[in-house]
């Protein structure tokens, strides 16, 4: 419908947040488990928020940008155990990475008063992310942004120190 409207558009399809760890902040802080709904060996691509924002800023504010589909990434491909080292080395602690079934997650959801749909779309989310991982290339982030993205330790550091 986008490309049949005759409007002017671009498109930002960021990876996985870095922000998404926060979600298990203090799991990760205190008792040193990263723990998620899909295998440690799921590999997914991370970005920070800030540098999306960042990317969405010069994208509207500056021309050339008409039609074209951006994929942000600020990482490689990693493991949730990479993850989980990765996190680590910034608390300066270890942290292992842990599959939760998702059915103990959605339990857990269902008691924090997620609704059905955000709790349906999050399992499907998280059963693509089983059988695909999300996978990209900060490449496109860094040209867009003249800069390297953040890196997963740059974030968990930020974060560590509030």
């Amino acid at each position: 419908m986008l490309l049949e409207s005759g409007l002017n558009f671009t498109i930002l399809q960021p990876t996985a947040y870095m922000q998404n760890l926060l979600a298990g902040w203090m799991l990760i802080t205190e008792e040193g488990v990263l723990r998620n709904p899909y295998p440690v060996e799921t590999r997914l691509s991370l970005v920070d928020l800030e540098d999306v924002a960042e990317a969405a800023a010069l994208v509207l504010t500056k021309g050339g940008h008409t039609a074209a589909t951006f994929e942000l990434t600020g990482t490689p491909p990693l493991k949730q155990t990479e993850v989980a080292i990765i996190l680590s080395e910034a608390l300066g602690r270890p942290v292992r990475a842990e599959a939760e079934p998702i059915e103990a997650w959605e339990a857990r959801a269902r008691t924090a008063d997620l609704g059905d749909h955000q709790r349906a779309t999050l399992i499907k989310m998280f059963r693509y992310y089983e059988r695909y991982g999300l996978i990209g290339n900060p490449k496109v982030l860094s040209w867009l942004l003249g800069r390297e993205p953040a890196a997963l330790v740059e974030f968990a550091r930020r974060t560590a120190r509030g």
